[in-house]
């Protein structure tokens, strides 16, 4: 696992067996966890948030604005150039 800032958050980047998930959370009173996950098999990208202790509401990120070439490296520039558009 890795962190990196990314727009201003701290963003944490982990490995899954179905890709990769970089995770940040809001500053608020009732924090709410924030998820871009890669599915390397499909080359789509989920986005997920929850506010604890409830679970995760996930969908599809749009394939057109969120597009890569199939690598880690690509996807990693995906979400580097594409946070500046999620929540904080």
């Amino acid at each position: 696992m890795s962190t990196m800032e990314i727009d201003g958050r701290q963003v944490r980047e982990s490995s899954r067996r179905s890709g990769a998930v970089w995770t940040w959370q809001s500053q608020s009173e009732q924090p709410i966890d924030y998820e871009i996950e890669w599915v390397q098999e499909k080359d789509v990208f989920l986005y997920g948030t929850r506010v604890r202790p409830g679970g995760w509401n996930v969908s599809e990120l749009d394939q057109s604005t969120w597009v890569n070439d199939g690598t880690l490296e690509g996807a990693r520039e995906v979400v580097e150039r594409r946070m500046s558009s999620m929540p904080r």
